[in-house]
């Protein structure tokens, strides 16, 4: 077996040349910024006790990443085929109900394809009613189906 060296026969490790770091590319920039995002909204879940402040929160963060002025989440009524209002942001003190086929949330819900609409009254799946009703004027709408684990579409989120 061999005898280990003297200390002061050891010879130190060559050194490697220090890299300058590298600025992430905007791919990576932008998924740095998903990942925060995932954190934050994680974090932010984990504070509430019942569903009704997680949906309020998701609500509020999509809202706010989104720069929406306000937004909304409507589940399907399976009773009376109509979407209804589980949270809504703004002056709306009452449940709003749609034909779960009527407007952009109807037709997001029917065929499951998010939409982003840049002109709201200038589309015709657009349903006024609830502009009417609240004195809102819409101008832009995204709006998502909401699936669950199995993919049946339960409702639609709007900003």
């Amino acid at each position: 077996m061999e005898q280990p060296k003297p200390i002061a026969q050891i010879k130190p490790l060559p050194r490697r040349k220090a890299r300058a770091a590298k600025r992430p590319d905007p791919a990576e920039r932008r998924r740095l910024k998903l990942v925060e995002l995932l954190l934050q909204v994680s974090h932010e879940m984990a504070a509430h006790d019942t569903l009704d402040e997680v949906l309020n929160t998701l609500v509020e963060i999509t809202t706010r990443q989104l720069g929406a002025e306000r937004g909304s989440l409507f589940l399907n009524d399976p009773d009376t085929n109509e979407l209804y209002s589980r949270v809504a942001q703004g002056n709306i003190r009452r449940e709003i109900r749609i034909l779960n086929t009527s407007g952009i949330a109807g037709h997001v819900f029917t065929t499951g394809e998010s939409l982003i609409i840049d002109d709201a009254y200038s589309d015709p799946r657009f349903n006024r009613t609830v502009d009417e009703q609240t004195g809102f004027v819409t101008r832009s709408i995204v709006c998502v189906p909401i699936r669950t684990v199995k993919g049946q579409i339960i409702g639609v989120a709007r900003a």
